[in-house]
Protein backbone atom coordinates (compact mmCIF):
# COMPACT_ATOMS: atom_id res chain seq x y z
CA UNK A 1 0.00 0.00 0.00
CA UNK A 2 0.80 3.33 -0.55
CA UNK A 3 -0.18 7.08 -0.28
CA UNK A 4 0.75 9.67 -2.23
CA UNK A 5 4.28 9.15 -3.29
CA UNK A 6 3.91 6.05 -2.18
CA UNK A 7 1.02 5.55 -4.83
CA UNK A 8 3.55 6.70 -7.25
CA UNK A 9 6.07 4.13 -6.03
CA UNK A 10 3.39 1.42 -5.98
CA UNK A 11 1.50 2.51 -9.52
CA UNK A 12 5.15 2.28 -10.54
CA UNK A 13 5.78 -1.37 -9.45
CA UNK A 14 2.76 -2.78 -10.62
CA UNK A 15 3.26 -1.38 -13.57
CA UNK A 16 6.66 -2.23 -14.60
CA UNK A 17 6.51 -5.82 -12.61
CA UNK A 18 3.56 -6.85 -13.68
CA UNK A 19 3.91 -10.54 -12.70
CA UNK A 20 5.32 -10.06 -9.75
CA UNK A 21 2.65 -8.22 -7.33
CA UNK A 22 -0.83 -10.48 -6.68
CA UNK A 23 -2.84 -6.83 -5.75
CA UNK A 24 -2.02 -3.26 -4.77
CA UNK A 25 -3.41 -0.75 -2.49
CA UNK A 26 -3.24 3.06 -3.45
CA UNK A 27 -4.15 6.10 -1.35
CA UNK A 28 -4.00 9.41 -3.38
CA UNK A 29 -1.28 8.51 -5.53
CA UNK A 30 0.55 10.74 -7.74
CA UNK A 31 0.19 8.80 -11.55
CA UNK A 32 1.26 11.64 -13.82
CA UNK A 33 4.08 14.19 -13.41
CA UNK A 34 2.53 16.16 -16.16
CA UNK A 35 -0.72 16.94 -14.65
CA UNK A 36 0.40 17.21 -11.43
CA UNK A 37 3.19 19.71 -11.60
CA UNK A 38 0.59 22.57 -12.56
CA UNK A 39 -1.91 21.94 -9.87
CA UNK A 40 0.35 21.09 -7.06
CA UNK A 41 1.74 23.30 -4.21
CA UNK A 42 5.20 20.80 -4.90
CA UNK A 43 6.02 21.43 -8.27
CA UNK A 44 9.49 21.09 -7.39
CA UNK A 45 8.99 17.45 -6.67
CA UNK A 46 7.51 16.14 -9.72
CA UNK A 47 10.52 18.18 -11.58
CA UNK A 48 12.78 15.99 -9.16
CA UNK A 49 10.94 12.56 -9.76
CA UNK A 50 11.08 13.64 -13.75
CA UNK A 51 14.72 14.33 -13.50
CA UNK A 52 14.59 17.53 -14.35
CA UNK A 53 16.59 20.54 -12.76
CA UNK A 54 14.31 22.92 -10.79
CA UNK A 55 15.29 26.18 -8.91
CA UNK A 56 12.89 27.88 -6.57
CA UNK A 57 14.08 30.84 -7.40
CA UNK A 58 13.23 31.34 -10.90
CA UNK A 59 10.99 27.99 -12.02
CA UNK A 60 10.84 26.78 -15.11
CA UNK A 61 7.75 27.07 -17.02
CA UNK A 62 6.74 23.42 -18.66
CA UNK A 63 7.55 23.48 -21.94
CA UNK A 64 6.70 20.46 -24.18
CA UNK A 65 10.16 18.61 -23.87
CA UNK A 66 9.93 18.84 -19.94
CA UNK A 67 6.46 17.13 -19.87
CA UNK A 68 7.71 14.65 -21.89
CA UNK A 69 10.07 14.17 -19.75
CA UNK A 70 8.18 13.73 -16.87
CA UNK A 71 5.48 12.10 -18.46
CA UNK A 72 8.43 9.28 -19.37
CA UNK A 73 8.78 9.15 -15.63
CA UNK A 74 5.26 8.85 -14.72
CA UNK A 75 3.49 5.56 -13.66
CA UNK A 76 0.71 5.88 -15.87
CA UNK A 77 3.36 4.91 -18.67
CA UNK A 78 2.94 1.46 -17.91
CA UNK A 79 -1.08 1.75 -17.03
CA UNK A 80 -1.17 -1.29 -20.27
CA UNK A 81 1.21 -3.63 -18.64
CA UNK A 82 -0.88 -3.15 -14.86
CA UNK A 83 -2.03 -7.14 -14.22
CA UNK A 84 -2.88 -6.89 -10.53
CA UNK A 85 -6.13 -5.79 -9.16
CA UNK A 86 -5.26 -2.67 -7.44
CA UNK A 87 -8.00 -0.55 -4.31
CA UNK A 88 -8.05 2.41 -5.14
CA UNK A 89 -8.19 5.22 -2.00
CA UNK A 90 -8.92 8.89 -3.41
CA UNK A 91 -9.60 11.63 -0.70
CA UNK A 92 -11.59 14.70 -1.80
CA UNK A 93 -9.61 16.43 1.15
CA UNK A 94 -5.57 15.84 -0.13
CA UNK A 95 -3.91 19.07 0.11
CA UNK A 96 -1.23 18.11 -1.80
CA UNK A 97 -2.82 15.23 -4.28
CA UNK A 98 -5.85 16.34 -6.20
CA UNK A 99 -8.51 13.26 -6.54
CA UNK A 100 -8.12 13.59 -10.61
CA UNK A 101 -4.47 12.16 -10.01
CA UNK A 102 -6.20 8.46 -8.76
CA UNK A 103 -9.23 8.97 -11.28
CA UNK A 104 -6.24 9.35 -14.15
CA UNK A 105 -5.83 5.68 -13.59
CA UNK A 106 -8.87 4.20 -12.63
Amino acid sequence: MGGSHGGFLTAHLIGQYPDFYEAAVMRNPVVDLTTMVGVTDIPDWCYCEGGIPYEASKPPLPQQNILHGMFDKSPIRYIDQVKSPVLMLIGAKDLRVPPSQGMRYV
